[in-house]
This record gives C-alpha cells, sequence and structure tokens, in this order.
C-alpha cells in the first residue's frame, strides 16, 4: 500500500510551455488587479513575484497527487474559454435581472426546489468549472459535487432551465473537448421534504 502511494507521488505530469505562460498571465492579471496600480514600477514587480511563485512551485506542479492528476489547464480551448466567459457574465446579467423582478415582486413568486443530475464532465477541472460557474449565475448554488453527481438549489424553475436541457455543462465540456454530446443524465428535481429523503 505504502509502495503503491510512493509511486503515485513519484509520477510527474507533463506540463507546456503554453500552459505555463497561460498560468503566469493570469496571475500577473491578479496581481494588477488587487494592486491597483499599473505603472512600470508594479508591473515590474508583479513580473518579478509570478516568476518567484513558478519558480517555487515548479516541483509541486510536477507531481500526481492522486490517480489520473493532470494539469487540466492546460487541455483548455483558450479561444473557446473568453467566449465562455462573455457567455457567463451575459447568464449572470440576465439572472440577476430575473431575481431582481421576484425580489421587487409584491407576491414573490418563486418556486425553490433541489436540482440533482449526472454531468459526464472531461475532467475534475471541467467539474470545478461548472460548479462554479452555476454558484455564480444568481438563483442557483451548487450545493454538493460528488464525482459526477451535481446537487445544485434553485430558486426559480428559469435558474435550472440551462441545467436541465445541458446547455451549461455542455459549453463547460467543449473548453477541454471539441464536441460535447450528451452531457447530463438522470435529471431529479425535488420541491419537497420527503422527496428529498
Amino acid at each position: 500500500m505504502e509502495k503503491e502511494k510512493k509511486n503515485i507521488f513519484q509520477e510527474k505530469r507533463r506540463r507546456t510551455w503554453q500552459g505555463i505562460l497561460v498560468q503566469s498571465a493570469f496571475l500577473l492579471a491578479l496581481w494588477l488587479l488587487l494592486s491597483g496600480y499599473f505603472d512600470f514600477f508594479h508591473i515590474s514587480l508583479g513580473v518579478l513575484s509570478v516568476t518567484i511563485v513558478q519558480l517555487l512551485n515548479s516541483k509541486i506542479n510536477r507531481l500526481q497527487f492522486y490517480k489520473r492528476d493532470i494539469p487540466e489547464w492546460e487541455r483548455v480551448y483558450y479561444g473557446r474559454a473568453f467566449m465562455y466567459l462573455f457567455w457567463l457574465i451575459w447568464q449572470i446579467v440576465v439572472a440577476s435581472l430575473q431575481v431582481a423582478y421576484i425580489v421587487m415582486h409584491p407576491r414573490m413568486p418563486i418556486n425553490p426546489s433541489i436540482l440533482r443530475f449526472k454531468a459526464k464532465m472531461p475532467n475534475t477541472g471541467a467539474s470545478v468549472i461548472l460548479g462554479n460557474s452555476i454558484t455564480l449565475t444568481p438563483g442557483t448554488v451548487t450545493v454538493l459535487l460528488e464525482g459526477d453527481d451535481f446537487t445544485v438549489h434553485s430558486l426559480l424553475d428559469e435558474s435550472s432551465a440551462g441545467l436541465i436541457d445541458g446547455t451549461m455543462p455542455r459549453k463547460v465540456t467543449k473548453l477541454f473537448r471539441r464536441s460535447a454530446g450528451e452531457v447530463v443524465s438522470d435529471i431529479q428535481i425535488l420541491r419537497s421534504k420527503k422527496e428529498l429523503h
């Protein structure tokens, strides 16, 4: 058992320069966003900090910590990721307006439910992106994520429509694969305490 664990930790992940550069760009963007200064001095400090972080983490980033631990971010179609970001922002705006309308409505016509479904995502990174995208969209919250099983709280039927028809999971899958196919299955919509047990 101990020997098996040792072998897993000794296996190395292959990282590409493209992945390292993209990760560095994200870290530098975060540095600039948090510092709020865009002059030569602060950008230089950011580049230096990112370089130090990448050097310190280089050995850790090459290790596998669990079976099939691969650097998912190096397999992303970056053009699609850019488009997905704009699509997600639009979904957040639309969902915000829907929730604002419900909150301002005198009768507050909410229809809360728990949505359970399986989403066959290409890797762990895709599952994390989907779970976070659901939570970022007002009206829905990812309550539980176990393997392929998602549990989501939805405030309105409209909020969960993109999950039931598979729109959002397909778009996330296409960040890592050329085509998605059917991603979502075993959908359950629970509205009462009895159904939850």
